[in-house]
């Protein structure tokens, strides 16, 4: 077993037998299972569709992901998001888990899209990794497709390493999602184990390049660095500041929602680190230019937003209960369980037809229509 392997938990010969067993109201596997399936036998460019006609399934009926998905989405937008802005984010985040599927099923199939990145843009983190001390982070939001990101980065040469999140005890579904990742072939890194800090130095180290999603902090135990974002106060993780002070350079960085033809990727000038400031002072005004950066493209590319699930402390709840109370009257109770029955009962029906014929994936008719208002129940 490898580094990478005990920090997620994994044991790469175990056996992740499909479909995957789900919880009652789970709806993530749901979806997980019919994108698995769905995955070698859609082309790749007809995803984004197929993504979109499942967003739609999940939104038709009200669950805490589609209410998660109306908050973010009206906060980020600074209004009153609509249904079909809520089924674009939670298309976004379909359009992912194709991503990551195709990763670990066909990595030269889903390497194969269309992937723009400047340039300029890979001149800069060039420059800045030979300027460094101590290789650099990539700053990134939850938009768009961040795996491909990473590998299309390890592909050109880069040693590439990116931060995340997943359970002590990693279920099924999880283990799904890290088998995606690594397939990446960029170095995984388990947020908040014991041995986080010198997996990311270990990178670091050599030069490399990590990225780090800092839009959100995923700890209920660490307060973070509190920035002004949405019109509102935010928690960013400290790392990126804390990598700063020691001389690692920090870049801002963005993917753009996948299309029909494949994706954007971009990297920014390094942000400035005021070595002549008190620490904590340096620290929060670093972390706010990130925020400020992050922002302005969050508010550029909305429908690229994909993160509907549950935060620690959540920041988006608390700007709605704070300035935004309408958009917590707009929701209506959920029923977590009826939406993932419905997404099973769609593979069902989808498994039992001609799911071989390629014809079908170039003539489909729409899943389902939204049955959403305007304002998401």
């Amino acid at each position: 077993m490898t580094f990478r392997d005990t920090a997620a938990g994994t044991e790469p010969r175990e056996a992740n037998p499909r479909p995957f067993a789900r919880e009652h109201g789970d709806i993530q596997t749901a979806v997980v299972n019919l994108v698995d399936h769905l995955a070698p036998l859609v082309p790749v460019a007809r995803q984004i569709e197929v993504a979109r006609e499942i967003a739609s399934l999940i939104a038709s009926l009200p669950s805490a992901m589609s209410a998660n998905m109306f908050l973010r989405q009206s906060i980020i937008r600074r209004a009153t998001a609509t249904s079909d802005q809520v089924i674009d984010g939670l298309a976004a985040w379909v359009t992912v888990l194709f991503d990551l599927a195709n990763l670990q099923q066909d990595r030269d199939r889903a390497m194969r899209l269309e992937a723009r990145l400047p340039n300029k843009a890979v001149a800069r983190l060039r420059r800045a990794l030979s300027q460094s001390h101590n290789g650099c982070i990539i700053a990134v939001p939850h938009i768009g497709s961040l795996e491909l990101f990473a590998a299309h980065l390890k592909d050109r040469g880069f040693d590439v390493g990116f931060v995340y999140s997943i359970g002590r005890q990693p279920t099924p579904t999880e283990r799904w999602i890290y088998a995606g990742r690594s397939a990446t072939a960029a170095t995984p890194i388990a947020f908040a184990r014991r041995n986080t800090g010198a997996e990311i130095s270990r990178v670091l180290r050599n030069n490399g390049v990590v990225f780090m999603v800092v839009d959100v902090y995923p700890s209920a135990k660490y307060a973070g660095i509190t920035v002004k974002t949405h019109d509102s106060d935010f928690r960013y993780p400290p790392g990126p500041a804390r990598y700063a002070r020691t001389g690692t350079l920090v870049l801002p960085g963005f993917a753009s929602r996948r299309d029909a033809a494949g994706f954007s990727m971009n990297i920014l000038d390094p942000i400035a680190y005021r070595t002549w400031m008190p620490v904590e002072a340096a620290a929060r005004e670093f972390t706010q230019d990130i925020a400020s950066r992050v922002d302005g493209f969050t508010a550029e590319q909305p429908a690229a937003y994909w993160l509907w699930h549950p935060i620690p402390n959540d920041p988006y709840l608390a700007i709605a209960e704070r300035q935004r109370p309408d958009l917590l009257t707009a929701l209506v109770p959920g029923d977590d369980e009826a939406v993932a029955l419905a997404v099973e009962a769609a593979h069902a029906k989808w498994t039992g037809s001609d799911q071989t014929d390629p014809i079908r994936w170039t003539e489909a008719p729409p899943l389902t229509s939204s049955v959403l208002p305007e304002t998401v129940g």
